[in-house]
């Protein structure tokens, strides 16, 4: 699970910024008794955090971030994105990936002298069999500075070095230390690795007892930012083995059957193989029903654009609270209805549906979403310009609010930051007369 992120001078966000999903402790003050707002639950009761045990504190299963257009919201997950996507894929595979899929590459702050001169930095607390492991990477488009992973086990909560590998500008080499915990032949690969690549995403590939928690969870413990984003992408199919496609055929019907609670009309997914296409081996057709009972088929993409969304972002949810996956969802409700990306919520958020322990970090421009029993108050953060144009996050506790408070509201009225600026009703009026003379 992810305990926290740290990322610092990556795009818009120059000085550290911190994502974190650890809970503020339990607050024994209720609501008060003259508050006119009842029925309001206390964080606890909208979701429980996952308790870990020996570190007594709980990791939340959802984090939301809001704000302003051009804030950063975007900037924070994709750097999280990308972190993940070099660690379990090679920093070239990356390079390829974002090619194909237009990934946001390590650019440094460029609004001002110093900062694109200086290196991207990342930092990853994860927790697995109650041990953290930190991950540090500093890096620039075209070279590797420092490395490490240390972990800590909850027996002793002592950090322990894993590996530590560190650029020498005067021998041009890696300095590398490792820990005793660490021993093994996986060692022997130090020589290998080049000054743009990663040694975790080389482990990634092997068994290493001491971390194949984190490595399971790096290969497949998380989905990419784009879902939602746009028409439904089911290309990664036809890269697959034939045998796994009764798997993938039980997760699409898992994934309809989520679907068909929001009154889409499809009553089915059919997959065919087409064996004369050059470009795609399978072909996926959304099934309805006409009035007499008839099935009529067509191909999915002809679907709206909304219930394609809805679709794959169902398909992906469905796999993540299977396996305890991470998922990172950019504009979530993009094309949806608020109501249906509640229910999304609390999904994660109840340990009914969510016995995995999987985790849901979006952003969103939907203030209804931090209306009072949906999100806790530590599961609401926000991003908004610095004077220098750089993106400063902060959480909604940072303002030690009330859990009766109508945030929605106050978040409008700029109580807590994070919203644009907009010209005054006069400056419109001045500016429409300018924009339209008279003729």
């Amino acid at each position: 699970m992810l305990v926290d992120f740290t990322v610092e001078n990556y795009r818009s966000i120059k000085e550290p910024v911190t994502l974190s999903a650890v809970a503020q402790k339990q607050s024994t003050r209720k609501t008060s008794a003259t508050s006119k707002r009842k029925g309001i639950k206390s964080d606890h009761e909208i979701a429980p955090g996952y308790y870990v045990e020996g570190w007594d504190m709980e990791i939340l299963p959802v984090l939301a971030i809001f704000g302003a257009n051009a804030s950063g919201k975007s900037n924070v997950i994709q750097a999280l994105d990308y972190l993940l996507i070099m660690m379990s894929r090679s920093i070239q595979q990356t390079a390829m990936l974002q090619r194909i899929f237009k990934y946001a590459k390590p650019e440094p702050f460029k609004l001002d002298n110093i900062s694109p001169q200086n290196n991207t930095k990342f930092e990853l607390r994860t927790i697995f069999n109650n041990n953290i492991y930190t991950y540090y990477l500093e890096l620039n488009q075209n070279h590797v500075f420092h490395e490490k992973l240390d972990y800590a086990p909850f027996k002793t909560k002592r950090i322990r070095r894993l590996f530590d590998r560190k650029w020498d500008s005067n021998s041009k080499q890696f300095i590398w230390k490792t820990g005793e915990d660490f021993a093994g032949s996986h060692n022997l690969l130090h020589t290998n690795i080049k000054e743009n690549d990663l040694f975790i995403s080389t482990l990634a590939n092997l068994k290493v007892d001491i971390i194949s928690t984190l490595l399971d969870w790096l290969l497949g413990g998380w989905c990419g930012m784009n879902l939602g984003y746009g028409k439904v992408d089911f290309s990664f199919i036809d890269s697959l083995p034939e045998n796994d496609m009764d798997r993938i055929n039980i997760d699409i019907q898992q994934a309809l059957q989520i679907v068909q609670k929001f009154d889409t009309g499809i009553s089915g997914v059919k997959i065919d193989k087409q064996n004369d296409s050059f470009l795609n081996k399978y072909n996926i057709y959304a099934v309805h029903k006409d009035n007499a009972g008839n099935e009529i088929n067509w191909l999915f993409d002809e679907e709206s654009l909304g219930t394609q969304r809805l679709f794959e972002l169902a398909f992906w949810i469905k796999s993540t609270l299977k396996t305890g996956r991470l998922m990172i969802v950019d504009e979530l409700g993009t094309n949806i209805h608020p109501n249906v990306v509640k229910y999304i919520i609390k999904m994660f958020q109840n340990p009914k549906t969510n016995p995995t322990n999987s985790q849901l970090i979006f952003t969103s421009h939907d203030n209804t979403l931090q209306r009072n029993n949906l999100l806790r108050r530590d599961q609401i953060w926000f991003t908004q310009k610095r004077p220098d144009h750089s993106t400063e996050l902060y959480p909604l506790t940072d303002f030690h609010v009330r859990n009766d408070l109508a945030i929605d509201k106050a978040y409008l009225d700029g109580r807590f930051g994070a919203v644009p600026f907009l010209p005054s009703d006069e400056e419109m009026i001045l500016q429409g007369d300018e924009e339209w003379p008279e003729i």
